[in-house]
């Protein structure tokens, strides 16, 4: 399980390095409430971004996009309206999904306004 966990947070670095290069301000990592986890909260001029990342060691049993279920969508969702209650923001704000696979070729690829 320990694996599992700092395999998650290694591919979290990974998505944090991606989005700073790209011009994100990291403003939050790992964000919890009410049954919720948010990987990164970013921004990019007016618009805040709720991150979920997801890494995987090789696509040969899909590829990560395809363990995002419903029910986690509706976990981010429920703990970006706690964040927006506690850090009010004027601006847009979205929901992006960032794919992470190692073997054989390392890919990330980064799904802007990925669910609503």
């Amino acid at each position: 399980m320990a694996e599992k966990i700092d395999k998650g947070k290694e591919g979290e670095e990974y998505a944090v390095n991606f989005l700073i290069s790209k011009g994100f301000e990291i403003l939050d990592r790992n964000f919890t409430s009410r049954n919720s986890e948010i990987d990164i909260i970013c921004k990019k001029g007016d618009m805040l971004v709720f991150v979920e990342v997801r890494m995987k060691a090789t696509s040969d049993y899909g590829y990560p996009e395809s363990t995002m279920s419903k029910s986690k969508m509706n976990a981010i969702k429920r703990g970006a309206e706690v964040y927006l209650l506690l850090h009010p923001w004027q601006g847009e704000a979205r929901f992006d999904f960032i794919s992470i696979i190692e073997y054989p070729k390392f890919e990330l690829v980064h799904f802007e306004d990925a669910f609503f």
